[in-house]
């Protein structure tokens, strides 16, 4: 029970870290008001107020600072597995794969905009506008749910469920498991007569049957617990998430495809000449080197946790520690603090005071004669 409170405890850090670096990133971000503060960023775009890039970065600051927040009670409640709602415990299950797979999506938007800047040059501002990115980013909000979401989205899941076995310790919806073994109060539900009162609404429809399980003629009748216990059982992703849909679904999109990406990105940096005098040699190795960089922390940080996925796939033939599992998930959400230190705009220096004014303003007609005369007398 301590190393499960150490465990939490770690997130909790991690978690209050990305939502520091995300405000961090989105107050530099709103301290760029004016013309002059445009500059050359590590990546190789050059961050104007208002533009593309930095309405991005505002996305992705926000969205860790919102995300970060969210995941230290989500954590907490996940590491205890307490006994919860099914429909609860798949909210609190897939709202931090949503941020992660957000996020990913917005690195990789990130870091071809800054690719296109340095590859379009002249052109940049024509092709990439704030609308087409506008459309860019709701669609990949679309497909973050849909990947996030995908395990649920069926019409037989939850019959799947039901009529499987009566195994609990098999991870995976629709696969094995008995949720109701796991129920809060030992004495008996009056199901039968929970099952008499409710109304089914949309039987025959693909999510039919959803609103029933929570609407019922009279709610005092019955506790949460009771409306509840037919779909009631410990919390936890290794009991909710099935092995296949981390391999298959989620790694694909959240490591697999962004590798791929930065792996095109790098290559054509490599390949590619400049097109323009006004972004010369000097920024390519630059932005290579941001790239890498890029590429590095992404293979270190998330690889070990879908190895971990993909040998989970193999039961009967691997037995991991539990070790091994909780240090490859806390290495893939340190990743969430990598794009919000790489996209960080650097500090601007404050430009030096002269230690010599060139005039020296609302003095008399005659103090300005006799300090011309001791700092350049006649000869």
């Amino acid at each position: 029970m301590d190393l499960v409170w150490l465990y939490s405890l770690s997130q909790c850090i991690l978690s209050v870290l990305v939502v520091v670096v995300s405000v961090r990133l989105c107050v530099a971000i709103r301290g760029n008001k004016s013309v002059s503060d445009v500059q050359e960023q590590p990546d190789g775009s050059r961050l104007l107020p208002g533009s593309v890039s930095c309405c991005l970065r505002l996305c992705l600051g926000w969205l860790g600072a919102v995300g970060g927040a969210v995941e230290v009670p989500v954590n907490v409640l996940l590491n205890l597995r307490t006994p919860q709602c099914l429909y609860t415990c798949i909210t609190m299950v897939c709202c931090p794969l949503l941020v992660r797979q957000f996020t990913m999506f917005l690195t990789v938007l990130l870091t071809l905009d800054a690719h296109l800047q340095h590859r379009l040059a002249d052109r940049y501002s024509s092709v990439v506008t704030r609308q087409r990115t506008l459309c860019v980013v709701l669609l990949c909000w679309v497909a973050s749910v849909l990947c996030s979401f995908a395990q649920f989205i069926g019409s037989g899941v939850f019959d799947a469920r039901r009529d499987a076995g009566a195994g609990s310790g098999t991870a995976g919806l629709g696969v094995d498991g008995n949720w109701t073994a796991s129920s809060p109060d030992p004495a008996p539900f009056p199901t039968s007569r929970y099952h008499r009162e409710r109304k089914v609404i949309g039987k025959n429809l693909p999510y039919g049957g959803f609103l029933s399980k929570f609407y019922v003629e009279d709610m005092h009748k019955f506790t949460y617990a009771e409306v509840h216990s037919s779909h009631w059982g410990v919390c936890a992703p290794d009991i909710v998430l099935s092995s296949q849909f981390l391999v298959y679904v989620y790694g694909m999109t959240v490591f697999t495809l962004p590798l791929l990406c930065f792996l095109s990105i790098y290559l054509d940096l490599l390949c590619m000449k400049p097109r323009k005098a006004s972004f010369s040699h000097a920024h390519v190795p630059q932005h290579v080197r941001f790239l890498a960089l890029s590429l590095s922390l992404l293979v270190l940080l998330c690889l070990p946790v879908l190895i971990v996925h993909v040998l989970l796939l193999f039961p009967h033939s691997t037995n991991l520690p539990t070790w091994v599992h909780a240090v490859a998930q806390f290495l893939f959400q340190m990743y969430s603090v990598v794009p919000q230190i790489l996209f960080t705009p650097p500090h601007k220096k404050p430009k030096e005071k002269q230690a010599f004014p060139l005039s020296i303003p609302n003095l008399p007609p005659a103090a300005k004669h006799s300090l011309k005369a001791k700092v350049c007398p006649e000869v």
